[in-house]
């Protein structure tokens, strides 16, 4: 169990580690701070001040250094999103810890499985779809961590981390992905060469991309996070999606696109006027994450040493409804302290105080920024029945993770925590 005798034993570790990184003394605060066991599960936000660290920019810029010294140990760590749990699950290997959360981090075992069978065949292409906070950047780094065990070389893109500017034409975006895709690769990109306006930046992008695929005896993987980014820019978006399905399609044909394997992450099914079959969106393998079933809870409750009774299982189900991020933070909080009961957790969980406090006052700022969108889920909240919604209400509330799809295009609240939050102040706004 995670007690307190594993805290000391893991933060001694961790000063070991920062000593054996050579890290500066504002590194060595960061690095302990955001890897402390109770750290684990909370944002940057909601951690940096106790760093010592007095900007949250500096925050960021001294954990980025962090990444870069334990890249060399930790070889999934790249330039996109979710450093930290690659680092972590790194870590907790070498301090092989047997009872550890590390064995309930892979939520979705048959879904990794799943995309490691299918990531090995030429011309692969996965989509892993869920909404927010249901894992899917945890699934694609643990997807890109064994393509690297297999020595493949692996790129990864979050598109929420592109300055707005890169979008403003389709010519702008593509040489600004192969200019990443180049740098990411530690490559020469002599993008000019390949470059030519008479032959336009679709076809200039495609040779480009043939040409880095040349260079590698292995697959290449290319990730795409956050895909869903590119929906608001249509023209970009139309383009770039049929390249992906080109390229995709291409293995078919020419052997040296066998060496390409793609993988795309978004939270919608909303493309508004994207044709689907000139898109990624309609072939490949589909990966869509679920809300976690009642066994799996029990194996989640059991791998944290918790014992659990079924009335408290049931009690957990009903009320976080089995979302992931919900239920692992939960578990990891009751594992982490033992002077915390599971009914001390509960009684503020629907609280600004509680341990959700910092997730469910977003996506409060977020529904109150929105008119349409609060009377739509008050009336869903209110509601003990599935109703129907505008699809693209409907979808905006399922890529926040707040609402599940039932029968007939319906939806009902992902769980009843949200009725317990959202109702009264969404009510006298």
């Amino acid at each position: 169990m995670f007690d307190r005798q594993f805290d000391r034993q893991w933060n001694l570790f961790l000063e070991k580690k920062a000593n054996d990184l050579k890290l500066t003394p504002s590194q060595t605060r960061v690095f302990l701070t955001r890897f402390k066991h109770q750290n684990w599960l909370k944002t940057r936000e909601d951690i940096w001040e106790s760093s010592g660290v007095k900007a949250f920019e500096s925050f960021v810029r001294h954990l980025t250094d962090v990444f870069k010294a334990l890249k060399p140990y930790c070889s999934g760590i790249g330039r996109g999103a979710g450093n930290f749990y690659i680092a972590r699950d790194c870590l907790l290997k070498e301090f092989k810890v047997l009872n550890s959360p590390s064995s309930s981090l892979e939520l979705f075992i048959s879904e990794k499985q799943e995309c490691d069978r299918a990531i090995s065949h030429p011309g692969a292409l996965i989509r892993i779809k869920a909404p927010s906070k249901m894992g899917k950047t945890r699934l694609l780094n643990s997807i890109l961590n064994s393509a690297n065990e297999r020595n493949y070389a692996t790129v990864n893109i979050n598109l929420l981390q592109i300055e707005s500017a890169k979008f403003k034409s389709l010519d702008l975006f593509l040489r600004w992905f192969c200019t990443y895709l180049s740098d990411a690769l530690n490559l020469h990109s002599e993008l000019n060469n390949y470059w030519s306006q008479d032959r336009g930046s679709m076809q200039s992008c495609t040779r480009y991309l043939e040409a880095v695929l040349t260079q590698f005896e292995q697959p290449l993987v290319i990730a795409f996070d956050d895909l869903d980014r590119l929906i608001g820019y249509p023209e970009i978006s139309q383009d770039f999606f049929y390249l992906l399905r080109s390229w995709h399609e291409d293995a078919n044909s020419e052997e040296i696109w066998e060496q390409l394997r793609l993988i795309v992450v978004y939270s919608t099914e909303d493309f508004g006027n994207l044709d689907i079959n000139r898109s990624p969106f309609n072939v490949g393998l589909p990966i869509e994450l679920k809300f976690i079933p009642r066994s799996q809870l029990v194996q989640l409750a059991h791998n944290y040493n918790l014992d659990l009774s079924a009335v408290e299982i049931d009690r957990l189900l009903t009320l976080l409804g089995g979302h992931p991020y919900l239920v692992d933070l939960l578990l990891t909080n009751l594992a982490g302290d033992a002077q915390f009961s599971l009914d001390d957790l509960l009684k503020e969980v629907a609280s600004d105080k509680g341990i959700y406090g910092s997730y469910l006052r977003q996506h409060l700022i977020n529904l109150q920024a929105n008119s349409q969108l609060t009377e739509i889920f008050l009336q869903i909240l209110n509601s003990s029945q599935p109703i129907q919604v505008d699809t693209l209400l409907g979808y905006q509330l399922y890529r926040m993770g707040l609402v599940k799809w039932s029968e007939n295009n319906s939806v009902v609240p992902s769980c009843e925590l949200f009725r317990q939050y959202f109702l009264p102040r969404l009510k006298h706004q």
